[in-house]
């Protein structure tokens, strides 16, 4: 068993990294994490994850392109002008992660249990069955698929000292994103993990006392 004062340092220690050295990533690094990410719990074992390694720094640049002319877009909306500095801070960082020598675009597969199945059969008119469906669709199984893998991603390539962050952000240019890469119609650009050797340290951000995020029923 693994050394339960290594598992916690190594926790503990893994930063969500902004600020990337000028240093290729090994290819043989991504793949080793990549491979024990694919053991992350996930729906009915139908492994509905698809991860694209991206080195091109091209084409890193285009994507970042299409992140930043939607947050553009939405900054210069009316209603942005109330965020204030919140939005001149995204203004220049939703897009950092073009500063990255590679990016692990996820993708999401379409998944089905057969609570959805039979929901979809029933259709919209039963108020019952339509509540269901929401709630059902707050917590996807495929997306909690996809978030379970890249939790193990971002762990796995700490292990190996490369520097990560999950963003969702990127997600407001999905359709550019996924025309980009051409993205299968039955898949789902869901985040972006840019990796890379670390340029900062940040400090240590505390946690909330376990005992104010837990609760027994016993």
């Amino acid at each position: 068993m693994v050394d339960w004062k290594e598992l916690s340092e190594l926790v503990k220690t893994r930063r969500s990294i902004r600020k990337f050295q000028d240093k290729p990533v090994p290819e043989d690094l991504l793949i080793k994490a990549l491979e024990l990410a694919t053991w992350a719990p996930n729906s009915g074992n139908q492994q509905s994850w698809r991860f694209w390694i991206v080195t091109n720094k091209e084409l890193i640049q285009k994507m970042g392109d299409a992140v930043k002319a939607k947050t553009e877009l939405m900054a210069s909306w009316p209603e942005a002008k109330q965020f204030g500095e919140t939005v001149a801070r995204w203004r220049k960082t939703s897009d950092f992660f073009r500063g990255a020598p590679a990016c692990i675009v996820v993708l999401m597969g379409r998944y089905s249990s057969i609570a959805d199945q039979i929901l979809r059969a029933r259709g919209e008119t039963d108020p019952i069955a339509r509540e269901i469906r929401e709630y059902r669709q707050m917590g996807a199984s495929c997306l909690q698929t996809v978030a379970a893998a890249s939790a193990y991603i971002c762990l796995f390539l700490h292990y190996f000292g490369l520097a990560t962050t999950w963003m969702a952000g990127p997600l407001q240019a999905k359709k550019e994103i996924e025309e980009l890469l051409k993205v299968p119609p039955e898949w789902d650009f869901v985040d972006v993990i840019p990796v890379g050797y670390p340029a900062e340290t940040p400090e240590l951000r505390p946690r909330k006392p376990v005992q104010e995020v837990i609760q027994f029923f016993r």
